[in-house]
């Protein structure tokens, strides 16, 4: 995380010196302020990660600021520490009711503060990266959860019924839904049936907000896999602390699946990668291929290709391509000569074979397009599958591009390879039969 920028709001220019000693552990920026009166306007002028502040202030108190800051739509997501020589239980109380994520005593500030700012600061970043979508057809509802929502970093969005909120799900995910039951136009139970029949959306976290108590109702929506059901009227604040527990276990069993799903792809990707690296040794003419071709793919990808996560899977699809060569006999894989029609059968299976080393392999579902499909060609003359054109998925086309690019400029036991210069000139002439032009004309832009 990048050096904090803190405010700290206390009238005691001592408690404030001790607290900047304090904050040098996370090397914070800090900026000051003596009064809540003060600390309001450079809290409105300025953007801070977080606010530090004393209750009990001349001018303006800690309190009258919180509350201040949580009404104006600029600030209301800074989150505010209150730090107070009131400890009892009633000024805690008074602390969380206008907007502060944490209540520290100044006695114990030395003990918690660096655990509470750590725990503060996480809590409103994940927030703020986490979209909410609420459902409501009463703009009163609406505009009191969104303003609860936010006030703790939330991005909000609302919609007036399902329908319309169907309608925004075609082009966003949120992370959590918060829903009413009895709406017009289609109400919450048939918004929440049709959530389930769309994939990506199905496992999205689901709240349920309605004034109906009625136990069937809640026994609907839980077997619908509704992850709660609050009965209205119900405390904002623990709509909102359920919003945060929602989120944070959702987000832990993510992390841990997409962590477990990145070792166990990365495992599988070096057993397969050293299994392509044994294949071409055994053809000295072909060592180095795979990588070759992957280099060649990422210069036409860059050009063609905006995504890095792409390029890096094309790079990897197309460090595999020739993966389905480990089924082709030697006798065949190092023949000098022309092949027969029959071996020549055989061999065109590679792509098929490799087609299927990868198949039970979810997380590289995305490359099997490249091992497939990189043989055949743009006019449809090639293997498998004699697609032609643009049927021919874009990373395949891309590949077959690089793999023809790496295999001229190579030595084969039967020829040299070509110089650079004839090496293109014999691509500009495939251009449009053999090879894609698009990606050609990629790799020749990228060879200038």
């Amino acid at each position: 995380m990048a050096s904090p920028k803190i405010l700290i709001v206390e009238d005691s220019r001592s408690f404030r010196n001790i607290l900047k000693h304090l904050l040098k552990a996370v090397d914070a920026v800090i900026t000051e302020a003596a009064n809540g009166k003060s600390g309001l306007k450079k809290a409105q002028a300025e953007e801070f990660d977080l606010i530090i502040s004393d209750v009990d202030m001349p001018v303006m108190n800690g309190l009258d600021m919180c509350r201040a800051l949580k009404d104006d739509m600029k600030t209301r997501s800074i989150p505010v520490i209150l730090l107070s020589s009131m400890e009892k239980e009633v000024d805690v109380d008074k602390g969380f009711e206008v907007g502060a994520s944490a209540y520290l005593g100044k006695s114990t500030a030395e003990k918690y503060l660096m655990q509470t700012i750590d725990d503060v600061l996480h809590r409103s970043v994940f927030n703020r990266d986490r979209t909410i979508l609420v459902v409501d057809d009463s703009k009163t509802i609406l505009k009191l959860v969104e303003s609860g929502l936010s006030k703790s970093g939330f991005q909000v969005v609302s919609a007036l019924n399902g329908k319309i909120a169907l309608d925004l799900l075609k082009n966003m995910k949120p992370d959590l839904i918060i829903s009413d039951l009895d709406m017009p136009v289609m109400d919450g139970f048939e918004f929440r049936n049709r959530i389930i029949e769309k994939q990506k959306l199905a496992k999205i976290p689901f709240i349920v907000m309605s004034a109906n108590s009625d136990r069937a109702s809640m026994r609907n929506m839980v077997e619908k896999g509704a992850a709660a059901y609050l009965v209205k009227p119900f405390n904002l604040e623990q709509l909102v602390i359920l919003t945060e527990k929602l989120l944070s276990n959702q987000f832990q069993l993510l992390l841990k699946d997409r962590q477990r799903l990145v070792s166990e792809r990365k495992a599988m990707l070096g057993s397969i990668t050293a299994l392509a690296h044994a294949l071409e040794a055994r053809d000295p003419y072909t060592r180095g291929h795979s990588e070759n071709v992957s280099r060649f793919v990422e210069y036409i990808a860059e050009v063609m290709i905006d995504s890095k996560e792409e390029i890096q899977a094309l790079r990897i699809g197309a460090g595999l391509h020739d993966i389905g060569k480990i089924g082709i006999p030697d006798s065949l894989l190092l023949k000098n000569g022309q092949l027969t029609k029959t071996e020549k059968k055989i061999f065109e299976q590679h792509p098929v074979i490799g087609s299927n080393i990868l198949q039970p392999i979810p997380s590289l579902k995305q490359i099997i397009p490249i091992v497939l499909y990189h043989h055949e060609r743009f006019d449809g003359l090639g293997y498998p599958g004699k697609l032609k054109g643009k049927e021919i998925p874009i990373w395949a086309r891309i590949t077959a591009v690089a793999d023809t690019y790496d295999a001229l400029t190579t030595d084969r036991p039967y020829r040299k390879g070509f110089p650079k210069e004839v090496a293109l000139q014999i691509i500009r002439e495939i251009r449009g039969t053999q090879l894609c032009p698009e990606c050609v004309d990629a790799l020749l832009e990228t060879m200038k």
